[in-house]
C-alpha cells in the first residue's frame, strides 16, 4: 500500500486539525513566569445566578398623632428566573416610631409585594431597614417615613383673678388653632371646691377652632378656688387653670364730713356773746318790772 501524498486532502485535513488544536491550546492557557506577563485568554464564559432585588416606596406624609399610619410598599423583583421564597424582616425602628409587622412576612415569586406600616407621636423623618432573605441570598432596603405635627389648638387664660366677696371678675379665655385646625371647640368650666363660686362662659362654643370667650366669676363666700377650663374638639382635649381669690368685704370707718363751718374760736365767741346778751337783757327787764311796781 503506498503512502499518501503530502498534498493529498487527507494529509492537509490532518495538518490543519493539529494546527488548530495547537493554536487553541496556546490561547486558552499560556505558562506565566510573572504577573506582568499574564496573557488574557481569548475564550470567556459567563454564568448568571438567580437572584432578586428589594426596594421600598416612599409613603405619603402622615400626622404624628400616634394613630395615623404611614405605609411603605416593599417591592421584590426576581433576577435570572429566581423562584424561591423570600422572608422579610425589619430592624428595630428608631425611638418614637412604632411599626406593625411586615405583611406578608414571606413572599413568593408571584406576589413580589409586602407592606410595612408605622406611626409616631413626634413629628420628624424616620428610616427603617428592611431585610429580604432567601437561603444564602440576603439584600437590604430602607423605608423612609415622614410625620408632621397634627392639627390642633391651644387654650390660654389669666393665671389668677382676685375680687371682693359680693363682686364679680372676668378673665379672657383664648383658643388658637395650630397646623390648619378649623373644627368647632366646646368650652366648659369646673370649680374646686365645688361650692362658693360660680363661673359662666360666653360664648361656650367657638367655631373654626379660634376665638375668645369671657369667663365671669361670682362669689359671696371668701376663699381660694381653682377653676379648670376645658376645651374639647373631637378626641382633642386641652385645659387651662385659673386661680381665683375672693376677699372678705372690708368695713371702712365713715368718711369725715365735707360740710364747711365757722372756726371753733369764732363760733364759741359768738355763742358766749349771745348768752351774755340774753342774761343782761333778762336782768334789765326784771329791774324795770320792779321799778314799775314800786
Amino acid at each position: 500500500m503506498s503512502e499518501p501524498s503530502r498534498d493529498s486532502p487527507t494529509c492537509l485535513l490532518f495538518s490543519k486539525t493539529l494546527l488548530a488544536v495547537f493554536v487553541l491550546s496556546l490561547a486558552v492557557w499560556t505558562p506565566q513566569t510573572s504577573e506582568s506577563q499574564r496573557t488574557d485568554p481569548l475564550i470567556f464564559s459567563s454564568i448568571m445566578v438567580p437572584d432578586f432585588t428589594i426596594g421600598a416606596t416612599l409613603p405619603s406624609v402622615a400626622p404624628a398623632d400616634g394613630t395615623s399610619l404611614a405605609t411603605s410598599t416593599i417591592i421584590v423583583n426576581p433576577i435570572e428566573h429566581f423562584t424561591g421564597n423570600i422572608t422579610l424582616s425589619d430592624l428595630p425602628p428608631p425611638a418614637d416610631l412604632e411599626c406593625t409587622p411586615i405583611v406578608p412576612a414571606t413572599i413568593s415569586n408571584s406576589s413580589r409585594r409586602a407592606t410595612l406600616s408605622c406611626s409616631s407621636i413626634l413629628a420628624g423623618t424616620y428610616a427603617v431597614t428592611i431585610i429580604g432573605t432567601s437561603g444564602r441570598i440576603s439584600h437590604n432596603a430602607t423605608a423612609i417615613f415622614r410625620f408632621t405635627a397634627p392639627p390642633g389648638f391651644t387654650i390660654t387664660a389669666s393665671s389668677s383673678v382676685s375680687f371682693a366677696s359680693g363682686q364679680t371678675a372676668t378673665s379672657d379665655v383664648k383658643v388658637d388653632p395650630e397646623n390648619g385646625f378649623s373644627s368647632q371647640v366646646e368650652l366648659a368650666a369646673t370649680v374646686s371646691p365645688s361650692t362658693g363660686l360660680s363661673v359662666s362662659l360666653n360664648p361656650f362654643s367657638l367655631a373654626n377652632g379660634s376665638g375668645t370667650s369671657t369667663a365671669t366669676f361670682r362669689s359671696f363666700t371668701q376663699g381660694n378656688y381653682t377653676v379648670t377650663i376645658t376645651a374639647t374638639s373631637g378626641a382633642s382635649r386641652h385645659t387651662t387653670t385659673v386661680n381665683v381669690h375672693v376677699a372678705a368685704v372690708s368695713h371702712a370707718p365713715p368718711a369725715p364730713s365735707t360740710t364747711s363751718g365757722p372756726d371753733p374760736v369764732i363760733f364759741y365767741g359768738i355763742f358766749g356773746g349771745i348768752i351774755i346778751l340774753v342774761v343782761a337783757g333778762t336782768f334789765l327787764v326784771l329791774r324795770r318790772i320792779r321799778r314799775s311796781r314800786s
